[in-house]
């Protein structure tokens, strides 16, 4: 199911990036502290290559991740970054370290997490940041995605069940 899900919004996302021109992708959006859609999609890359290759090192660190800011300016680059990253999804779940800081200027700490935890972190983690590119949608007069785009699972079940 988490695999699903991921999949399910990053194909969404992947079929969103591939309709905009460039200038829609790295308009920066008053409502969204001028942040584009292009820096919106970076960050949901970057956290879930976070994951991903803290596999392999058993250390996840979402803290020292690498900004790649040419993942915001190029929709292209982020769809081929976006499909790499699907095809090395499904790996079995295992613990793993998640590096955090609680203060700035002190030194980080590990905790131990899952990778399976980290990836239902990662889905409310882009599901959070589908709805931010919904409202920079709205913002440009765009109607490209349709309403399940920046829905949570839970909230499209309980939309299914007619409670309002």
């Amino acid at each position: 199911m988490i695999f699903s899900n991921i999949k399910k919004q990053l194909d969404q996302l992947i079929h969103l990036l591939s309709q905009l021109e460039s200038d829609q992708y790295t308009k920066q959006i008053a409502h969204l502290s001028n942040a584009s859609i292009g820096e919106h999609s970076r960050h949901i890359i970057e956290l879930l290559k976070c994951t991903i290759d803290g596999y392999s090192t058993n250390k996840v660190d979402y803290i020292n991740r690498s900004r790649n800011t040419d993942i915001e300016k190029d929709q292209y680059l982020a769809v081929k970054t976006i499909e790499s990253l699907l095809v090395k999804l499904n790996l079995p779940d295992k613990i793993l370290n998640l590096n955090i800081s609680e203060k700035e200027g002190l030194q980080s700490q590990q905790v131990f997490t899952t990778y399976y935890r980290e990836l239902v972190y990662n889905e409310e983690h882009i599901i959070h940041h589908l709805a931010l590119i919904k409202v920079a949608l709205f913002d440009m007069n765009l109607d490209l995605v349709d309403q399940s785009f920046g829905l949570a699972h839970s909230t499209m079940l309980y939309q299914k069940k007619g409670v309002k």
